[in-house]
């Protein structure tokens, strides 16, 4: 496309974009329905409680219709309390250094000042594919600092200008005041869920009112939060151009389930071990594996079977694209990466993880993890316990396997658990895994771990899925001699 075409497309866009309708200017109905939310939720309650005072004052008893009443108003107004935040209590995330994301601070800032926002800003790395803005404010009012917050895939797998639009796009809802009305939005959302989920298992009949009046406030806020991304995405459009701010669309849209999946399976797990990776070259070789053990091609489907709703707060990314005037037709954009603003990748890499400061952690690569880290973590986990691999052999694992509700009470958490029956098995079958990870390691095997794939184990030309082993034993195939055949030459009781 040439420069002429291409700017004709981009002023089109930009048109159909603005031409969404400013969510301030809705914000009255929005919070109108927050209000006769409480007022038809504290109305009901009064007049339920009122039935039983009345029947004492004027009957001097109160009647099996009170006593309904009375339970039901108590019911009701037992959902309607206040619960505390998610968060409270949360430790304060340091923000980067200056030091090593001047750049990154100098574009934010730049980005700020042309929407006419000038305030101290802070910058904070975070582990999902998704940014955020939000601002301090005074007793006041002014705005005493802007807390930014940017995802490490988002860094990782864009350029400078499509980085740049992603945080116009936040800009953009700071800017319209979307952000001052998003929790009002979000905790009504919060009440009626947990009002409606604490009246479920009611006998009063509640709970249909409040899901009527849910549905439609979910319809009222998902148009208002759908109006709020439109604008957004043409504040975005304006200051970076349409193909930036479209590649980076797209982009969220393709790595999100592969990086939430990677994260959660596999860097997260790592962290908890005491272990510092290579994020992204772990990432790059999880994008690159094609053969990805179950749980991994399972996480990623789900993440990719979202199917739109009336409901949605976030248009489709079809609907996105159509609005900024791009064919809303599947591309795969080539990826690209920002790390310069941070320092470089390391830099960046080690700007994450200094928000988990841990004293014995170990640096290491992934061909490296699996013997250095994991064995060690495992094997020191049941070390003197009953499950010590030095004394209880391998070929345990065939009657444990096969009663795995009576291990439960051995193998439960600490404090009160509840977990269903099938939950207490998965429990019990995530220790077993790691158990037979720890008794191959004592017989001399070296675990090996490739990003979404199963780990390996290997003693000389003998290699292991323990996953695999497990399995089988799991489904009663496993035969007691191929157990035994992983004894030999290991020194342990047979």
């Amino acid at each position: 496309m040439d420069a002429a075409k291409l700017a004709k497309a981009s002023a089109t866009a930009l048109a159909k974009a603005s031409a969404t309708p400013r969510v301030a200017k809705r914000a009255t109905l929005v919070l109108a329905a927050w209000l006769g939310f409480w007022i038809l939720s504290l109305g009901l309650v009064a007049g339920l409680l009122w039935i039983p005072f009345t029947q004492v004052s004027y009957r001097g008893a109160i009647e099996l219709s009170g006593w309904v009443a009375l339970a039901a108003g108590l019911t009701l107004a037992w959902s309607l309390r206040p619960r505390r935040k998610d968060g409270d209590g949360a430790k304060t995330v340091e923000p980067l250094s200056r030091t090593t994301a001047q750049p990154l601070y100098a574009l934010v800032e730049r980005i700020g000042a042309d929407l006419g926002i000038a305030a101290p800003v802070n910058i904070h790395l975070v582990g999902e594919a998704t940014a955020f803005i939000f601002g301090k404010r005074s007793w006041f009012g002014k705005i005493t600092s802007l807390e930014v917050g940017l995802g490490l895939p988002l860094v990782g797998s864009m350029s400078e200008a499509e980085l740049g639009a992603v945080i116009a796009h936040e800009f953009g809802h700071f800017v319209a005041g979307d952000l001052s009305l998003g929790p009002w939005v979000y905790r009504t959302r919060n009440a009626i869920a947990r009002t409606v989920t604490s009246l479920d298992d009611s006998m009063f009949f509640l709970d249909l009112l409040f899901h009527a009046y849910g549905r439609w406030f979910l319809r009222l806020s998902a148009g208002v939060s759908r109006a709020q991304e439109y604008a957004a995405d043409a504040t975005s459009a304006r200051a970076f151009g349409v193909p930036a701010a479209t590649t980076a669309l797209r982009k969220v849209h393709l790595l999100a389930p592969l990086w939430s999946s990677y994260f959660q399976l596999e860097l997260a797990p790592a962290l908890n071990h005491g272990a510092r990776l290579p994020i992204f070259e772990g990432f790059r070789q999880f994008c690159r594996s094609a053969d990805r053990r179950p749980a991994v091609r399972q996480a990623i489907a789900r993440a990719e079977a979202w199917t739109a709703s009336e409901y949605d707060t976030h248009p489709s990314l079809e609907e996105r694209l159509a609005a900024l005037g791009v064919d809303p037709a599947p591309s795969y954009p080539p990826l690209a990466d920002c790390f310069a603003l941070l320092g470089g990748e390391a830099a960046t890499e080690q700007s994450w993880y200094a928000l988990f400061p841990q004293d014995d952690a170990l640096v290491c690569s992934w061909p490296a993890y699996g013997e250095q880290v994991l064995q060690a973590r495992i094997g020191a986990r049941f070390a003197d316990s009953w499950m010590d691999p030095a004394r209880l052999p391998l070929t345990e694992l065939l009657p444990m396997a096969r009663d795995l509700d009576g291990l439960w009470e051995r193998l439960r958490p600490e404090g009160v658990s509840f977990l269903s029956r099938q939950g207490k098995r998965n429990h019990v079958s995530d220790i077993l895994g790691e158990w037979v990870i720890a008794c191959l390691s004592q017989r001399g095997f070296a675990a090996t771990v490739r990003p979404g794939q199963v780990v390996s184990m290997a003693r000389g030309a003998q290699v292991v899925l323990p996953d695999q082993l497990l399995q089988a034993a799991l489904a009663g195939s496993l035969l007691p001699a191929q157990l035994a055949s992983y004894e030999l030459s290991a020194g342990v009781p047979g």
